[in-house]
This record gives structure tokens, sequence and C-alpha cells, in this order.
């Protein structure tokens, strides 16, 4: 009997030691995981909650930002909740767990899809407060901000390109240490800037601007005059016929000068026959080219400029007669604004412009004739790489100009009609080639040796000043005031 009972407790003894393990590790698999204290969600998600303590009541800062649902289990007991994220924001949750006064506070940050895509560590980080967007940290560059940017706009249900434009505030400041760095966000608007740019890049623009003009000047014109005892007849181009007397008892006395002005003149006078003809002929072709190759230096997303030219004065009529003077710039003129996108990427923004005096439609102005002033201009906006160069051409102006003189009737004469005519033709072309080259640069180190500048040897002597006074071309001084 004793080994009986001793069988069978050994029997059931390992089995329920077996069940004892099995269930203490069903329980810890089933062990719910702790819920940190920041939840971030998607919005449209969903995520489960199971705080491992049965609750009795919970409650959500803002629920347009995100709602909870209850879960059940079979036997009607909560087991959890369901979070669901509804717009972009940050709300709190309190859990109050039965049996405890104390609530947790859980943080919930709800953002959207773009959010997830653009936002990284190189960028600020994005808070949607309401219907305000507030960009707070450090972007790695000018690209990373303007994507937080967009976050921010869209957080907050506006398009990027529409009116959360004008409500961003001091967006893409530069990080320069000082207490400024983080500038404070500015009332007015649907999108608050308390970001910095870490890196502000330096981005040099070499300019090489050439204009090329032709000119094309043909003019022909024709004078006769023919004077036989009581008779004469002739024939003057306009303006070129000056004076002339006659009398019906005395010989025509005729004054004139050259049909067109500054131009070839064939002369014949035969005087024994009365006869006097000046045949003028003018043809002219004239090229010009005008090269500038500035170099302009700006930070990342701020402009340069420059013009090669003058300013010419604009008298502008006051009250009580007086005249105050206001000047006009006019000539090849270049604005530049860099935007640095990545380690190589620069997208420039270039508009140049190119005005000329133009006499012939000057005005007067209390007795000043002021020109006008004729302009081209473009405006582009383009993509390159650290040292790529764009071309912009194709500013093309050409102006034509056909003038005939003639006597009616006589001048459409063929071959004989060319005495009583006179022509000119005028024809300009202007043509304006820009190339612009960025580079990614970086200022001289302190205490560096700077370069040499033009011109800078040139006035220094090497010598006493008596060889070059005596010596002369022989002389190799580069003193100045000594001709070579």
């Amino acid at each position: 009997m004793l080994f009986a009972m001793l069988a069978c407790l050994c029997a059931v003894a390992p089995g329920g030691m077996v069940d004892a393990k099995t269930t203490r590790a069903t329980s810890a698999d089933n062990a719910p995981e702790p819920v940190p204290r920041v939840l971030d969600i998607a919005v449209g998600a969903q995520r489960q909650i199971a705080p491992g303590h049965a609750l009795q009541r919970v409650a959500v800062g803002d629920p347009a930002v995100a709602d909870v649902l209850w879960l059940k289990s079979s036997g009607g007991v909560n087991s959890g909740l369901l979070l669901v994220g509804k717009s972009a924001g940050r709300t709190e949750m309190m859990l109050w767990e039965k049996g405890s006064t104390q609530p947790r506070t859980f943080t919930v940050n709800v953002t959207t899809q773009a959010a997830r895509k653009l936002l990284g560590s190189d960028t600020p980080a994005v808070d949607v407060l309401g219907g305000t967007a507030v960009l707070t940290g450090s972007a790695a560059n000018v690209e990373s901000h303007q994507r937080a940017l967009a976050v921010a706009k869209d957080a907050i249900g506006k398009s990027a390109d529409g009116a959360a434009g004008s409500d961003s505030k001091d967006a893409g400041k530069q990080d320069n240490g000082s207490s400024d760095a983080a500038a404070s966000a500015t009332k007015g608007g649907g999108v608050y800037d308390a970001s910095t740019v870490a890196v502000r890049p330096v981005v040099q623009v070499d300019v090489k601007v050439v204009e090329f003009s032709k000119s094309v000047l043909k003019q022909a014109g024709f004078n006769l005059f023919k004077q036989n005892n009581a008779f004469a007849f002739g024939t003057f181009s306009p303006s070129s016929l000056t004076s002339y007397t006659g009398g019906a008892t005395t010989n025509l006395q005729v004054q004139g000068t050259s049909p067109v002005s500054s131009a070839f003149n064939l002369i014949v006078n035969l005087g024994t026959r009365g006869i006097f003809a000046n045949l003028s002929l003018l043809e002219s072709n004239n090229l010009a080219r005008v090269l500038a190759e500035p170099t302009l230096v700006a930070l990342s997303g701020q402009s340069a400029s420059f013009l090669a030219g003058g300013e010419i004065p604009v008298p502008v009529p006051q009250t009580l007669g007086t005249i105050s003077i206001i000047y006009k710039p006019y000539g090849i003129g270049l604005t530049v604004t860099p935007t640095v996108l990545g380690a190589n990427r620069i997208a420039l923004k270039v508009a140049p412009e190119a005005s000329q005096l133009d006499f012939q439609h000057a005005l007067t102005i209390n007795g000043i004739s002021v020109p006008a002033i004729t302009t081209r201009r473009a405006d582009t906006t383009v993509e390159l790489g650290d040292g790529e160069s764009y071309v912009i051409g194709g500013l093309i102006d050409r102006e034509t100009m056909s003038n005939v003189d003639k006597v009616p009737m006589l001048g459409d004469l063929p071959i004989i009609g060319s005495f009583f005519k006179t022509l000119q033709y005028t024809q300009n072309d202007r043509e304006l080639v820009i190339v612009v080259t960025p580079h990614l640069v970086s200022p001289i180190a302190k205490g560096a040796p700077l370069p040499g500048t033009p011109g800078e040897q040139s006035e220094q002597r090497d010598g006493p000043v008596w060889r070059s006074f005596m010596g002369g071309v022989a002389s190799s001084d580069m003193a100045p005031g000594f001709s070579k």
C-alpha cells in the first residue's frame, strides 16, 4: 500500500511541476508591454494601448487631434484603449486606473504622412498647436528648412504656395552662435518660424556679359543744276538747297550743300555747258563688342547686383516752379540670387537688364531735353551644380529704318527717277549674351597672405630714380610717372 502511494505521488509531482512552469511562461508572454510616455501616430492610424491594469477613466486634451475608444473583453471588462489619430497636432491623454487617484499622463503626437516622409534629423521640429504650426531647432541647410516649412504649412491646411507663404515668420535665419540665433516667433500668422539654419554658405557668381552691336547705313542723293543763258533747271534733295537769287532779267544764282551730309561726293561741273552735278554716296558698317566680367559674392538666399553703365539726371517739376533732379540708371545690369539646395546644387535666380538712351523719343521738360530709355529685361531661375555654367541669350534687338525722299511722279520713273530722289536705309542689330557660373566659396582664413592686386608691381620702384630718368627704355624700373 505504501509503495502504491509513493508511486502515485511520483507520477503526479512531475506533471504538476510542468503545469506550473507552463502557467508562469504563458502569463509572462501575455503580460502587456509598458506604454511609452510619448505616443507617435499618423493621421488616420490606430494604435492599441494596454496599460496592464483595469481602467476607470480616460481624458484627452484635444479630441480634434486624437480620440480613444474603449476595448472590452468577452466578459465585459475594459481591457484597453484604441488610440485614433484625427488631425496633425499634439495633445495629452490622462488615464486613471482602478484604485488609484493619480492619473498617468501621456503625450500624443499626431503627424501627417508628408511629415513622416519629409522630416528627419536634418530638419527642424514641427509642432502643431491648434491652428498654429511652430518650427523649432536647427536645419542643416536651406533645403531642409524648406521641407520643414512645407510640412508646417500642410499641417495647418495651407498650401506651400498659398497664403501661408506670407504668414511664415523669420524663415531661414543664420545660426551664428549669438543670442539672436534662435529668433523669436512673430505674431500674426499661422506658421511661426523659430528655427535656424546651421550653415549659411557663400556663393561666388562669375558673370560674363557680352553685348554685340552691328549697324548698317546706306545713303544716296543727287543734286543737278543746268543753266543756259536765261534758262535754268535744277533738282536738289531736301535741306541741301540753302539759298537762291534770281529775277526776270538776271541769271539764277544757287547755293547748296551736299545731298547727304558726311558722305562721299562725286562732283561734275561743265562751265562751258552750264551743268553742275553732285552725287553723294555713303555706305557704312559698324561693329562694337562690349565685355564686362564682374564677380558677385552673396550669401545663400541673398541678392547681389551690378551695373555697367551710368545714371542720367532727369528734371522733375515741383510746386512753385522749382525743379528737382532724380537719377535713372542705364546700361548693362544684372541681379542674381543664389540659394544653396545641397552639397553641390545651387538654385540661381538671374535677372539681366540692358538699357540705353534713346534720343529719338526724347521729351522736353521746361526747355530741357530728356532722352527716353529703351530697356531689354529678362528674369529666370535655374538649378546648377558647383562650377557649372548657364548661358542666357536671345536678348536681340533689331531696328530697321528706310526713308525715301523723291519728287512726285518723276522719282518713280525707272533709271531717270534716280536723279529725283534720295535714299536712306539704316539697320541696327544688338544682341546680349550672359554667361553665369556659380561657385561655393569660403572666406580667406585669418592671417593668411592675400593675393596680389592688378598693377601692384607697377607702383613699386626697384631702383634709384636717376636710373629711371637716365636709362629711359633701357631701364627695367617700374617707377610710376616714367613712360616706357
